[in-house]
């Protein structure tokens, strides 16, 4: 019997390239892709699949929130999850997850993924149990912070997320690029923060930047195949992106490529 399975991705190109790896798998039969959360639950009460293929950072409905409605509805297919940075929950993951992968997807890390995939289908219960208790280790919510608090000279202060153009980590505090400044946040790691802002408006590029794709002004190629990344802050800060970084943020932000 083949092994069905939904591609669920807000970029076309990521699911393009999933699919693409997925078609060296004999027994695997892609049912159905997704370009979003709503559509992703209804496709598994449409098709159940053995098992999604899940990115995290989407629109509307992250992946978690995915996970929280299929829970909701009791019949939950096998689920690895897809992110594009290596620190993201990656704890929670390697607990009580499946399997994870990190983008960009390499085949034989894929197909190790696949194989633990399929012993783990005759314990599918034993399996909702454990996405269970990842989805109360992660916070699933719709609503994200609409402010932070900085550190404006001695005393704490609120600037809306929208006026944040970057939040970046340096040294031992996650620092706020905005348009009055560059001040200190009272978070000590991105994946603090990371989870409670809108990932319609924020794109975690590497370890250290959690940029907002609003406050991006220009991206020209550099040298040697990188790209440099002007932002709309008070500092025009520029932030070199390597190969991979540029091509997670084309599928965010196609109009600076």
């Amino acid at each position: 019997m083949p092994f069905k399975v939904i591609i669920v991705d807000d970029e076309k190109l990521a699911r393009d390239e999933m699919r693409f790896l997925l078609s060296h798998e004999k027994d695997v039969e892609i049912v159905a892709e997704a370009a979003g959360g709503r559509e992703a639950v209804d496709l598994v009460r449409e098709k159940r699949p053995d098992a999604l293929f899940l990115d995290i950072q989407m629109p509307e409905m992250n992946g978690f929130q995915v996970v929280g409605e299929l829970l909701k509805a009791g019949d939950v297919p096998l689920i690895i999850f897809a992110t594009a940075y290596d620190s993201y929950a990656i704890k929670a993951f390697e607990v009580n997850a499946l399997d994870y992968l990190l983008k960009p997807i390499d085949r034989a890390r894929l197909g190790e993924a696949l194989a633990k995939a399929r012993r783990a289908a005759p314990r599918r219960e034993e399996f909702a149990k454990r996405l269970r208790m990842l989805a109360e280790s992660i916070r699933i919510g719709t609503s994200f912070l609409p402010r932070i608090v900085v550190k404006k000279g001695e005393e704490p202060a609120l600037v809306d997320v929208e006026r944040v153009a970057m939040l970046r980590r340096e040294g031992s505090r996650v620092t706020a690029h905005t348009d009055e400044g560059r001040f200190a946040t009272n978070y000590r790691d991105l994946d603090e923060v990371e989870i409670q802002i809108d990932p319609a408006m924020f794109i975690r590029l590497g370890g250290d930047y959690l940029v907002n794709i609003r406050k991006i002004a220009d991206v020209v190629p550099w040298s040697g195949g990188n790209f440099m990344m002007t932002l709309a802050d008070a500092d025009k800060t520029e932030v070199r992106l390597n190969r991979s970084q540029a091509k997670l943020l084309k599928g965010k932000a196609e109009r600076f490529f």
